[in-house]
């Protein structure tokens, strides 16, 4: 996968590898009535300035504004099929697409856990949700053709924020990509400032604890996440960096 430039509102991926996923938005559109919010790895790679891996999965977030969610009417869809624990894979023109459904519900919000890890899922989602911004997300196939949707695609700050949470519950490969994904977005000359202001500017609740976060993956654990690091493809990263990207986001951080 390559992916050209983010030009204002828009950036362009070349190549197959990502066409499915790219379509996967406008099935899941078509089938919602809406364009579906877009994180994960599909928005990382269309905010770095210089995109490090592909994506073949789809995660949207959902944040439950009637009685039928989103994951319901994708896996009632024609052809499509159920994954557990909240995923479908959806069959497309140009091959089948996971999507993920990560869904946040008012109460989450409203009556926040005792449990930073449990309080900072269900913020860094809603957080990603209310402030994404539209792309449009082109890719350009083999064969000289193409797809092109335009979406709201979660800030670099919010991706942050949701990806220093996951961490703790995923298996150690998709461990090794977010904690990947963390440091390009921390240190990327386009994404930097953004996220920087936006940690900076969240709420103070949300922001302790995204530092308690930083904290554990970026200082204590910070061997491991070196590790994994340099596993998932970052072997440029030194510790140095890790303690720069624990630096800048404490900073930003602090209330």
């Amino acid at each position: 996968m390559i992916a050209g430039p983010v030009s204002g509102n828009r950036v362009t991926f070349v190549g197959d590898a990502m066409a499915s996923v790219v379509q996967g938005v406008i099935e899941v559109r078509t089938l919602i009535g809406q364009p579906p919010v877009v994180v994960g790895g599909l928005a990382v790679l269309s905010r770095l300035s210089n995109p490090h891996r592909a994506t073949v999965d789809l995660d949207l977030v959902d944040r439950m504004p009637s009685d039928v969610s989103q994951l319901q009417v994708l896996r009632a869809a024609k052809g499509s099929e159920s994954v557990e624990p909240a995923a479908v894979l959806l069959p497309t023109s140009y091959g089948t697409v996971r999507v993920d459904v990560l869904e946040v519900r008012q109460v989450e919000l409203d009556h926040p856990s005792d449990d930073p890890g449990d309080r900072l899922h269900a913020t860094a989602h809603a957080w990603a949700h209310d402030t994404a911004t539209d792309l449009s997300i082109e890719v350009l196939d083999a064969g000289g053709g193409g797809v092109e949707v335009i979406t709201p695609v979660a800030e670099p700050g919010p991706l942050i924020a949701m990806k220093l949470q996951a961490v703790m519950n995923r298996s150690v490969d998709k461990q090794s990509t977010d904690l990947l994904d963390i440091m390009r977005l921390t240190v990327d000359e386009v994404t930097r400032p953004a996220a920087l202001s936006q940690i900076g500017s969240v709420d103070a609740a949300v922001a302790r604890d995204i530092a308690l976060h930083v904290d554990l993956w970026f200082v204590r654990r910070r061997e491991r996440a070196l590790h994994w690091i340099h596993a998932a493809g970052g072997r440029d990263l030194t510790s140095d960096d890790l303690d720069l990207v624990a630096e800048l986001l404490n900073d930003a951080a602090h209330r």
